[in-house]
């Protein structure tokens, strides 16, 4: 029951930035959609005279991919600044952390708070547009499942970025040492995953990064003097 509150609370806080990183990517996608939908259909034609495998890739959700990352961003740097470092600049952790609830439970409700805020701010718009640009216009071709999982690559991107930003809330490191490790480790891995040409390794690389952060964030955090 404890756990619920502080989930309520958490979600209640960020909601804000949950709402605005949905309407900004859905306005957006929903304008590069509508635009498509006007097009006529040279476009196809153009593209199939050269290669049938590039029909798939032209389409709107592919041009919102940008977008997509950006937005994912900076949910993820304004979600991991909310959470981690204004109780840590307003010295308010001490009062968080002394009352009757665990160390365990705390983070919890965040890291759980910022992943429905990415699921349902960005998830959801998300599978949407993936969904709905082959009713706009039919193609003739189903719209490339790869699209899709790239999508939700770059959203986890951002989540992987919120840890970078909490573990270097919570690190005692000094700021020229080791104190944005976080960060910088988040970066390193933006960095390979572009460099993979399989979506496969690439959301392997996510998965492993977030194991290594997410350990790294619980166990700074358990240890954390405030």
């Amino acid at each position: 029951m404890k756990f619920f509150t502080l989930l309520k609370k958490e979600l209640r806080e960020s909601l804000v930035l949950m709402v605005l990183a949905l309407l900004a990517f859905t306005v957006l996608a929903g304008l590069s959609i509508r635009d498509f939908g006007r097009r006529g259909g040279d476009d196809y034609q153009n593209y199939v005279r050269k290669d049938y495998t590039q029909l798939f890739h032209h389409a709107p959700v592919n041009e919102t991919g940008d977008m997509l990352m950006f937005i994912s961003m900076s949910l993820g740097v304004a979600l991991g600044i909310l959470h981690f470092w204004v109780p840590l600049l307003t010295r308010t952790w001490s009062f968080l952390l002394h009352r009757s609830v665990s160390r365990a439970m705390i983070l919890s409700s965040k890291i759980l708070c910022a992943a429905l805020a990415f699921a349902g701010g960005l998830g959801i718009p998300w599978i949407w547009a993936h969904w709905y640009v082959n009713h706009v216009r039919t193609t003739g071709f189903p719209p490339n499942p790869r699209v899709l999982w790239e999508g939700w690559l770059f959203i986890g991107l951002g989540f992987t970025l919120y840890l970078g930003i909490a573990l270097s809330a919570m690190t005692s490191a000094r700021w020229y040492t080791t104190r944005f490790f976080g960060v910088i480790f988040t970066i390193f891995v933006l960095c390979w995953v572009f460099t993979l040409s399989s979506i496969s390794a690439a959301l392997g690389l996510l998965a492993v990064s977030l194991v290594i952060l997410l350990g790294q964030l619980g166990a700074t955090f358990s240890t954390r003097e405030f």
